[in-house]
């Protein structure tokens, strides 16, 4: 766990510039500096196959999310639509792995946010599902007879947040973590440097002594049968390692389409036969 602790020491570091340029009334430059302290990490720490940036992701309809702090998407195969100057960057939905939200403090507006940020995204934004018999090998897909993964579909999305630090008000916004139509919208994880871990957890399993993380709250169907449970621990190191373990189960365990360019094209030129023109009239 050192390694990982020292990763944590370099975020803590970067948060204490961050309230340096905060008190500085400099925001932008404040909340940037953990973003890109947190960004930088994983891309030293995760294959190079996947690309870590930040931005906004967009649906074959033209629906465009809010900004994300962190966006894991597919590397390999496309690039983004577009890159910005600021280093903001617009993606294909098919292509993104993961959503994440990075703050110095978490605190109840940062979750409420983060839950209206994951419902706008999940509700107004489409992709298709891949099912859970599918394999795909380069172009092709193959349907098995057998389930691949125990969730509906293999490309779900995974959205989680991230803090240095607990706000002093800690137990008001506990409450947030409910089991009920809301769960679909909570962040998958969310994670405290120095403080520990919101995770959702089989009851069942937990009374025989055994921890098992619902990895995936929005396709729990028997909410009597999980809790959110916080994992109370203050070393850092340890729960940053968690945060990456999870992430990696993630996108080893989920595929991917490619963007259906023709259809993303048709919306982007608003294509339709009204503008077509007999050769004959040019």
């Amino acid at each position: 766990m050192k390694l990982y602790q020292t990763y944590a020491d370099r975020l803590t570091i970067s948060a204490n510039l961050s309230s340096i340029l905060h008190r500085a009334r400099d925001i932008k430059a404040s909340g940037n500096e953990i973003e890109i302290a947190v960004r930088s990490m994983l891309s030293e720490l995760l294959p190079l196959k996947y690309k870590i940036s930040n931005g906004h992701i967009i649906d074959q309809d033209l629906n465009v999310s809010k900004q994300y702090d962190l966006i894991i998407s597919e590397h390999i195969d496309h690039n983004p639509i577009a890159h910005f100057n600021d280093t903001t960057e617009l993606f294909f939905y098919e292509s993104i792995y993961l959503t994440g939200e990075i703050k110095a403090t978490w605190n109840l507006k940062n979750l409420e946010d983060s839950m209206a940020s994951i419902a706008d995204l999940k509700n107004r934004l489409v992709r298709k599902g891949i099912d859970s018999k599918t394999l795909i090998s380069g172009n092709q897909e193959v349907q098995l007879d057998v389930e691949l993964t125990k969730n509906p579909i293999r490309n779900p999305l995974f959205n989680f947040a991230f803090a240095i630090k607990e706000d002093s008000d800690f137990h008001k916004f506990k409450n947030l973590y409910k089991l009920d139509h809301t769960l679909k919208f909570q962040p998958n994880i969310t994670v405290i440097l120095n403080r520990g871990i919101f995770v959702l957890v089989n009851k069942e399993d937990l009374q025989h002594n055994k921890l098992t993380v619902q990895l995936y709250p929005e396709y729990v169907t028997d909410l009597s049968s999980v809790e959110w449970k916080f994992i109370d621990c203050s070393q850092g190191g340890r729960n940053l390692a968690y945060l990456l373990f999870c992430i990696s189960q993630h996108l080893n365990n989920v595929i991917l389409e490619k963007p259906p360019y023709l259809k993303y094209s048709a919306s982007l030129l608003d294509l339709d036969t009204e503008s077509l023109l007999d050769l004959n009239e040019l």
